[in-house]
């Protein structure tokens, strides 16, 4: 008795470390990445900053605070959509970028900024997420054969709506006038080095719903996960809560998308990392994404800042961090993968 009571208390121990460490992970990151950049303030005087007339005050409150907010949005998103699409659809390389979902959004929004202008900002969210679910309607039902999702079939009919939509964007920059194709080029490649505190009131919203929607069918997102006929025997509607799923995961990926373009590989990246550490049970692994899809964003755009002497696109960052780090992952999980 003794005994099984020390091990109930040591996984019980566990559990409540790796929670308390993965709220306080993206804390600290946000703390650091406020502090730090080519104009440093130092960590104790950055309460007293916020309150003060100078240039440190507008450095902070007017540039790295939205922008650190927006980082950790696109983080969280990316994460947690990435961990309930890869669990849902049990494919481990399915994410929103791979079934079109990304390039669905980036062309709705470019398609409202070049018929609508800028002026008219508060459109590009809902023809972002139009488009977005669009483009994963088409991957869904390309993928299907005889009524049910094959792994190959569905990551294969992603990259062809993901490229189908890569065209039109390509087609729009063509047909337009030189200063919009450039305005839209630099929003495509992903960028964070324009988001103001308007950009992170127009994207949190919706962001807020996504992350709530998949938080709370993170129950249904653990049936679907063990198969459609186990998930029908416990009195699931497998196709109505997968959409659901895909549906929450679009809206989460359209608004953040919208504001900063195309950043690749966190939607991939950090849900593979968050199982290593927390496991596959989504009970944990969705919450668990968003922490750590927060955190890889704060240290990418961190990087991408402060690297060079001139800043790098934040999406660069992210494929040189993701690639190989995906690729050891996959290394050491092949055998689970197969």
């Amino acid at each position: 008795m003794p005994t099984e009571f020390m091990r109930n208390f040591e996984r019980k121990f566990e559990l409540l470390s790796y929670k308390a460490s993965l709220i306080l992970l993206p804390l600290l990151l946000f703390v650091l990445y406020l502090s730090i950049g080519k104009y440093a303030i130092s960590l104790d005087s950055l309460p007293s900053v916020l309150f003060n007339d100078s240039i440190e005050h507008t450095i902070l409150l007017n540039v790295r605070l939205p922008r650190a907010i927006e980082a950790m949005l696109f983080g969280a998103c990316m994460g947690i959509s990435g961990a309930a699409l890869q669990t849902t659809l049990r494919n481990p390389l399915v994410s929103p970028y791979i079934l079109g979902i990304s390039s669905g959004a980036a062309f709705g929004a470019a398609l409202a900024i070049v018929s609508l202008g800028t002026g008219y900002f508060f459109l590009i969210q809902p023809s972002a997420i139009l488009f977005a679910l669009i483009a994963v309607a088409i991957t869904l039902s390309l993928s299907k054969f005889r009524g049910q999702f094959s792994p190959a079939s569905l990551v294969l009919a992603g990259i062809i709506v993901s490229a189908l939509f890569s065209g039109l964007i390509s087609l729009v920059q063509i047909l337009v006038e030189p200063e919009k194709t450039q305005t839209i080029v630099a929003w495509i490649i992903g960028r964070l080095y324009a988001v103001t505190w308007n950009d992170v009131v127009t994207s949190a919203p919706l962001a807020v719903v996504g992350i709530l929607g998949l938080l709370v069918f993170r129950w249904r997102v653990f049936a679907l996960s063990m198969g459609d006929e186990e998930a029908k025997s416990l009195g699931i509607n497998v196709e109505r809560e997968r959409l659901l799923v895909i549906l929450f995961a679009s809206i989460a990926t359209a608004s953040v998308v919208s504001v900063t373009g195309i950043i690749g590989w966190v939607c991939l990246i950090s849900p593979h990392i968050t199982r290593f550490i927390v496991g596959s049970n989504p009970k944990y692994l969705l919450p668990a994404s968003i922490s750590i899809g927060a955190s890889f964003m704060l240290i990418a755009d961190l990087i991408s800042r402060t690297v060079w002497v001139y800043e790098i696109p934040v999406g660069v960052i992210t494929t040189l961090i993701g690639a190989p780090m995906f690729l050891y992952l996959m290394r050491r999980a092949m055998h689970e993968w197969s």
